[in-house]
């Protein structure tokens, strides 16, 4: 099963999008979808989570592959120039050159536009991560290729800023963890997976606390403001560091 996959963070990505575009479709007939916002609420207020009025939503209109992603390239783009509480449904709308319908049509609010837009968009278009036969060659890849991803300037801000306030709101917050450290811990347990095929890594190490131990040592670095860079010797050396710990006795 393994020997031939592709570890790509896309093909998690594009199922949860699925299923949440399915769950915007069924909500819209419903005329529930947009309900969530009260309409005393203004554009100019730039509100956290900003959400599309239902009456003019048309489900039935065909969709631009190319319009959407150009929504969303003038997600990042704003979010990472400016700050998440700043950048507003208009401003999105303007940068793509669309009409916020356009916007609508796929996202019920401008927390969902921005997550997928940092997410489904810009997390999936890191190279899919090919397994060999060494699984340790492959976790330190797996970083390499996730370090490089952060340390494109505009994505790094972007990030911060949706940390940010996912410090102030708790559904925000939930949904994050969901679409970034939910969806690469999935792609670590692909290697895990991996691994113990390979009889390399041990089976009785928590999965859970793994995870954390190997993104933990990222996010302090990204997070702290220090000078220490995340680049590919740091994969190398994280993983250094576990394998003691994660390594069956015949392959020690």
């Amino acid at each position: 099963m393994f020997q031939n996959a592709i570890y790509s963070d896309g093909d998690v990505l594009r199922r949860s999008s699925q299923v949440r575009e399915a769950l915007h479709n069924c909500r819209t007939k419903r005329s529930v979808l947009y309900n969530w916002q009260t309409t005393s609420e203004s554009e100019s207020s730039v509100p956290s989570h900003e959400t599309a009025p239902a009456e003019k939503r048309s489900p039935g209109r065909p969709r631009s592959e190319e319009t959407r992603q150009a929504i969303l390239d003038a997600a990042v783009a704003l979010v990472g120039e400016r700050d998440y509480r700043d950048v507003s449904i208009d401003a999105i709308a303007a940068a793509a050159k669309v009409g916020k319908q356009s916007i609508y049509r796929w996202w019920g609010s401008k927390a969902d536009l921005v997550l997928d837009a940092f997410t489904e968009h810009s997390l999936s278009r890191m190279p899919p991560l090919v397994p060999s036969s060494d699984a340790f060659a492959d976790l330190e890849a797996d970083l390499q290729r996730f370090f490089a991803f952060m340390r494109n300037e505009l994505v790094a801000k972007g990030v911060r800023s949706l940390i940010a306030e996912a410090q102030l709101d708790a559904e925000f917050r939930a949904n994050l963890y969901e679409r970034v450290h939910h969806v690469r811990c999935i792609a670590l347990r692909r290697i895990f997976e991996h691994g113990y095929k390979l009889g390399q890594f041990r089976t009785d190490v928590d999965e859970d606390a793994l995870a954390h131990l190997i993104h933990g040592a990222f996010w302090y670095r990204f997070l702290s403001g220090t000078e220490d860079p995340y680049d590919d010797a740091f994969a190398r050396e994280v993983v250094r560091l576990l394998r003691p710990g994660m390594e069956t006795s015949r392959h020690s």
